[in-house]
C-alpha cells in the first residue's frame, strides 16, 4: 500500500478545519468592520474615551464580540478589560448576529481543532 495515501478521517479533519479557519478570519473580519468599527466611531463622536489598555493579537475584537453576544451578567465578568454597557449601548441586533456568528464560529473551531489533537482524530 503506498504510504503516502491520507487516510479519510485525516481528510475530513483537514477538510473542517480548512473551512473553519477561512469562516473564522472572514467572520473576524466582518465583525471588526461593521460592529467594532462603527460601535468605537460613534463612541469618538459622543466625546467618551473608548479607554482599551492592551490590543494584542485582536483582544478588543473578541472582547467586544463577548460584550455584545453574551446575557448582560455573563459580560460583566469582563468590566475590567472593557466598558461593557457603552458597547452594548452602540449595539443593535444585527451587531448582535455579527458577533454570535463570529464567536460561535471561531469557538467551535478552534474547540473541534483541540479535542481531534486530544483525542488522534486527525
Amino acid at each position: 500500500m503506498n504510504e503516502y495515501v491520507a487516510e479519510p478521517m485525516s481528510i475530513w479533519f483537514m477538510w473542517f478545519f480548512g473551512v473553519g479557519a477561512m469562516s473564522s478570519c472572514i467572520l473576524w473580519l466582518v465583525f471588526a468592520q461593521f460592529t467594532m468599527r462603527r460601535i468605537e466611531r460613534q463612541i469618538k463622536e459622543a466625546g467618551i474615551s473608548v479607554g482599551f489598555l492592551w490590543d494584542g493579537l485582536g483582544g478588543r475584537i473578541v472582547f467586544y464580540g463577548y460584550a455584545i453576544a453574551f446575557p448582560e451578567r455573563i459580560a460583566l465578568r469582563i468590566e475590567r478589560l472593557i466598558n461593557v454597557h457603552l458597547v452594548r449601548s452602540y449595539a443593535n441586533k444585527a451587531d448582535w448576529w455579527r458577533s454570535v456568528l463570529f464567536i460561535g464560529t471561531s469557538h467551535l473551531w478552534i474547540g473541534f481543532t483541540l479535542l481531534s489533537m486530544l483525542f488522534g482524530i486527525q
